[in-house]
């Protein structure tokens, strides 16, 4: 094999990232934020068998891209000294990269453990390979100004929002000022999982996000990251696709005021309509956490639920752009609109699970089965009495959407929350719960202008027994 000698060629990048960190003042619109500051350096060379490329610092994650040579078997093996090196990892692939089409093949992201040499080795040769070394640098602190959002009466899973890890925002920008990736908004009708192909027990899932966030951003050149969420090990829900800012302490929902899901880069092709949650890690092998799964469920139906998308139904979608249509499941992976790995095979095989358990979470709880009393009972006979139906529901027509309100319903016990359902024809059995509210008040914002839709309301108590439902109204959306 032709060895090249240890080599340095460094481009540094200054990012600032942050830990999970934010100081909020409740009420208040502004929030300090701990942030650190990472260092990228770039380091080029032809590959003729093996070459050794050396990095200025230590990296704690390292990727390889290279053009030309797409089918290439490229290994990465990581040195903490330049002179003793781990076992050679496959650079693997980063799907969003594959979406690039610039010539390019991206690796995936892999944690290099402070290395400051990798040896590259691959079966054929390669004009120009790059290895890109990403760490956290020096701290500092600096305050966000956020803006209201409008309340959800959806349950929504708290998210770190991109300011608690550190999003540099000015990594959106070019040179002269312009968003490099604007924000569109589209009503969301697809829900697409992926895994992110990096490492497992991931030490610093924070710390990852921020460096899949520079790879997608500026080493890829999307201008942002490409993923609307992403779930690390623990159950921890992050911000990604920047949509819009949200008021101190709000989970963000990465949509407009409106309810429309701002388009990403997750999916080649199919990234208009739909949102795109990735799991933090390769799930190629194993599973995921039950920690990361419940997460993902509660998302997923939440997101589920405010757009009015049937979690284990299959479904065909025409893209709101580029008019190209696909029969999928609602709640599919990406693999089912490309051809990829992702996310995972392992994982994918637990898809069909997944839909059930979001479809139950967005169903609420179900009224159990009570025991007759008997004179030997030591306690009050369960409660098996349903709300009264909601009265008075009335919806207003709005742009895209409709408000609806009613007065609130009674129950020997307490009044939980209240079911909404709507459909498109009014026919009976063709009523689907839309959402949930913890109010007497809900928007739809998901409606096409000029159609007619027809809704109805139904309470649940805390022991899950549910009223009828309530006379139906009708709104033609603006």
């Amino acid at each position: 094999m032709n060895r090249a000698p240890l080599r340095l060629l460094s481009l540094s990048a200054v990012v600032a990232v942050a830990l999970p960190l934010a100081v909020f003042a409740p009420g208040a619109a502004t929030a300090r934020v701990l942030s650190v500051r990472t260092v990228a350096h770039r380091a080029s060379a032809a590959v003729n068998g093996e070459v050794v490329l050396g990095l200025p610092s230590p990296a704690t994650d390292v990727a390889a891209y290279w053009r030309g040579a797409p089918s290439a078997r490229v290994t990465l093996s990581f040195s903490p000294d330049g002179v003793h090196f781990g076992p050679a990892v496959a650079a693997g692939r980063d799907d969003v990269g594959a979406g690039r089409h610039d010539g390019r093949t991206y690796g995936a992201l892999h944690g290099a453990g402070g290395a400051i040499a990798v040896r590259v080795r691959a079966d054929r040769p390669i004009a120009r390979l790059t290895v890109l070394g990403l760490a956290d640098g020096s701290r500092e602190q600096r305050t966000r100004v956020g803006q209201a959002v409008a309340s959800a009466s959806v349950a929504q899973p708290t998210v770190i929002p991109r300011s608690g890890w550190g999003a540099d925002e000015s990594l959106r920008y070019d040179a002269t000022g312009n968003e490099i990736f604007p924000e569109v908004f589209q009503t969301t009708k697809k829900l697409i999982v992926h895994h992110t192909d990096t490492a497992n027990n991931d030490p610093d899932p924070a710390a990852t996000v921020r460096s899949i966030y520079y790879y997608h951003a500026v080493t890829q050149g999307w201008g942002d990251i490409g993923y609307n969420f992403l779930i690390d090990e623990s159950g921890r829900i992050y911000e990604g696709r920047h949509s819009r800012e949200y008021a101190a302490g709000v989970s963000p929902s990465g949509d407009d005021a409106n309810g429309h899901g701002v388009t990403g880069a997750h999916t080649s092709g199919w990234n208009s309509g739909t949102v795109g949650v990735a799991l933090l890690g390769t799930l190629t092998n194993q599973d995921a956490t039950p920690a990361a799964r419940q997460a993902l469920t509660d998302l997923l139906a939440w997101e589920a639920s405010r757009n009015g998308i049937d979690p284990t139904a299959t479904s065909t979608f025409v893209n709101p752009v580029s008019g190209a249509s696909i029969t999928t499941a609602n709640i599919g992976g990406h693999r089912d609109y490309g051809a990829t790995e992702c996310p995972g095979g392992i994982f994918y095989a637990t898809l069909p699970t997944l839909r059930t358990a979001v479809a139950a979470e967005i169903a609420g709880p179900s009224p159990s089965p009570s025991p007759t009393p008997t004179t030997t009972s030591t306690g009050p006979p369960a409660d098996t009495s349903a709300p009264t139906v909601p009265q008075g529901l009335v919806a207003t027509a709005k742009k895209r959407g409709a408000a609806l309100s009613w007065s609130a319903s009674t129950d020997n016990v307490a009044v939980s929350g209240y079911a909404v359902l709507r459909s498109s024809t009014g026919a009976a059995g063709s009523y689907v719960q839309t959402a949930t509210s913890r109010t007497t008040a809900y928007t739809d914002g998901t409606l096409t202008s000029g159609r007619t839709y027809y809704y109805e309301v139904a309470a649940y108590d805390v022991a899950g027994n549910r009223s009828a439902p309530s006379k139906v109204v009708t709104v033609k959306a603006r």
